[in-house]
């Protein structure tokens, strides 16, 4: 039997919730904005519903109707504070794109911190202990980590006709 939590399809979390299709993506999107983590994607790109979370909208619905709670979010949030560890697995994304995104994170807080040592007085700079900056740099890289993570999908560009006209038609971004 495996460790790995049982993950759901749209259609079958919706059933279990006794909710819609749109609904389910209304509180997917308050999810993934509470937690700051996107939910895992199927291979069509289509949100995978882990049983945890499944669960814990479960109860935030049950509470909104028992009127406990006045919307599902403020249910979410007591039940799942935002210290709690996530309980959504982490996507398998190719290791190259992993390595990628992991270099410009490092890059973009070495010019920061950079541009903050440069702008201390020299008789501070030497006093700042090594733990501390340590601390700083890796939580920064995590919250940029989150950030990037939540971020919208874009893929590489396209070569050729049909990826300039795509490029046309979509726009710049």
């Amino acid at each position: 039997m495996s460790d790995a939590p049982l993950v759901l399809t749209p259609r079958q979390a919706a059933e279990r919730l006794g909710v819609g299709l749109a609904t389910l993506r209304k509180h997917a999107a308050t999810w993934e904005a509470l937690t700051g983590e996107p939910l895992p994607r199927g291979e069509h790109l289509e949100r995978l519903w882990p049983e945890t979370v499944v669960g814990l909208l479960s109860e935030a619905l049950a509470a909104v109707h028992r009127q406990e709670a006045v919307s599902v979010e403020g249910a979410l949030r007591a039940l799942h504070p935002p210290e709690a560890p996530l309980l959504v697995p982490l996507l398998d994304t190719p290791e190259s794109l992993r390595l990628l995104i992991r270099e410009e994170v490092r890059a973009v807080v070495r010019e920061e911190l950079r541009a903050a040592l440069a702008s201390m007085p020299p008789a501070l700079a030497p006093s700042i202990e090594t733990d501390a900056v340590r601390l700083a740099v890796r939580d920064e890289l995590e919250s940029l980590r989150v950030r990037l993570h939540a971020g919208p999908f874009t893929s590489a560009p396209r070569r050729g006709l049909l990826g300039r006209l795509w490029a046309a038609w979509r726009g710049p971004g």
